[in-house]
């Protein structure tokens, strides 16, 4: 693929050397705030609607290992002590209609999307953030 797009480059940029007067950029790929986590759902997916969208959202909660001096730290069992993470998913239309209904609370999923970023003064003033993956694909496991 790439190779082709190269010998499109070449030719469009030997085109307009050779009297052509368009100028050609070469397109860029976007950046994209892809991420991917595998974890379980904390609670029951909650649907509903806005106008003619199904809006599901749920939240997924992940494990990191818990480090110490830049080594895990391991309980008196011997198995690696975790920090759980929670994460805000929302997930549109027909995937987020069928995450609602065929998954449940402590069902094991992976899910892949992009970082959508929300910003907003609260009723005393305070700016707040919050961060939330909006779901591409959601894999049932």
């Amino acid at each position: 693929m790439r190779s082709v797009r190269a010998r499109a480059y070449r030719r469009r940029l030997s085109s307009s050397s050779a009297g052509g007067s368009a100028e050609f950029k070469p397109r860029r790929n976007p950046l994209k705030t892809l991420v991917t986590r595998v974890g379980r759902i904390a609670a029951a997916p909650e649907p509903r609607h806005a106008g003619e969208t199904a809006i599901t959202s749920f939240t997924l909660v992940t494990d990191r290992p818990k480090l110490v001096d830049g080594k895990t730290v391991k309980n008196e069992a011997g198995y690696t002590e975790t920090h759980a993470e929670f994460h805000r998913v929302t997930a549109f239309n027909g995937l987020g209609t069928s995450v609602a209904k065929h998954k449940k609370k402590g069902d094991l999923v992976e899910v892949q999307g992009r970082l959508h970023y929300s910003k907003w003064t609260d009723r005393e003033g305070v700016e707040r953030y919050a961060v939330e993956i909006v779901a591409e694909e959601v894999l049932f496991l």
